[in-house]
């Protein structure tokens, strides 16, 4: 006869390699390599998208309270690459913020998110090529399909903007 208590070890052992193996799968997420730095993971782009009515919209993102910000943070300019053409990888991602009333921008407000089914934060990923002055990632990988990332950004007084791209990989 099994012990309840053998059978819980059992289940927290499985739990532990589990847990294991999915830090040994996302070790790499966003890393750099000979093939350039992957901002969007394969498995990522793979995974359901937000619902077409939801993509840009107020609410479209975890934990969103179904309203968009006023926009009365930074303005945030996407330079490159340029909307609403398909482009090709490893690709420049350019953009700017520009600070609107004086206000300094907030880098700690910083917030990037893979619009799917639930948002993936990819913030950690972009925030070592962010600086006040915007984004600038030279050499980023994204695999084919279509790519919606919604962008975040404060400024010191409080005013928060927001800007959703989409970018279509060939």
């Amino acid at each position: 006869m099994k012990q309840p208590h053998v059978s819980l070890l059992k289940h927290a052992i499985r739990l532990m390699a589990v847990c294991a193996m999915l830090l040994t799968l996302t070790a790499n997420v966003g890393a750099s390599g000979p093939d350039g730095f992957w901002l969007i993971t394969p498995e990522e782009a793979a995974m359901a998208p937000a619902p077409p009515d939801k993509r840009g919209q107020p609410g479209s993102g975890q934990l969103d309270v179904g309203r968009e910000p006023p926009d009365t943070g930074p303005v945030i300019e996407v330079l490159r690459p340029l909307l609403g053409a398909p482009v090709s990888v490893p690709l420049e991602i350019s953009v700017k913020f520009v600070p609107r009333g004086g206000a300094p921008v907030d880098m700690a407000s910083l917030k990037v998110t893979l619009m799917k089914l639930f948002g993936i934060d990819i913030t950690d990923r972009v925030r070592p090529y962010a600086s006040p002055a915007g984004i600038q990632i030279p050499d980023a990988r994204l695999p084919s399909g279509e790519h919606t990332v919604r962008i975040t950004v404060a400024d010191a007084s409080g005013g928060v903007s927001q800007k959703h791209v989409t970018l279509v990989v060939p």
